[in-house]
């Protein structure tokens, strides 16, 4: 995965005040890699429930982790509960998707593709707590 926590252009202004401001590739790497690892199931299914979701229609075939940033923030919003996503409800979850989102977008997301995301990371954390 390539630089994710970048600085916004001035064309992109975010709706909300971004937690991660970080301009170069080393810091970075560091933060993805040092937040993949504290919360790596968390991590994984974020990144890709919102690609699947797409909640702001800029993915493309062959170009995943069109969120990442957006992983982050909501990683740094759901520290409280350890990231713990089986055990986030459906409103707390919704609400921090679209406060990470706010964060790394001036745009709002597409409604219903943010609950398809919602759903999607539910689902998933129920069958990785099962397991």
């Amino acid at each position: 995965m390539g630089d994710v926590v970048t600085e916004l252009s001035g064309e992109e202004e975010p709706r909300e005040q971004p937690f991660w401001r970080i301009d170069n590739s080393h810091d970075s790497q560091a933060v993805t890699r040092v937040l993949r690892q504290r919360f790596p199931d968390a991590f994984e299914a974020l990144d890709e429930c919102l690609d699947e979701a797409d909640p702001l229609d800029i993915v493309y075939p062959g170009n995943p982790h069109e969120y990442s940033d957006v992983v982050l923030e909501v990683l740094v919003l759901l520290a409280q509960e350890n990231a713990d996503l089986s055990h986030i409800g459906r409103q707390r979850l919704d609400g921090v998707l679209r406060q990470g989102l706010a964060r790394r977008f001036g745009e709002d997301p597409i409604e219903a593709r943010v609950e398809l995301a919602v759903d999607l990371i539910l689902l998933r954390a129920t069958m990785t707590h099962q397991s």
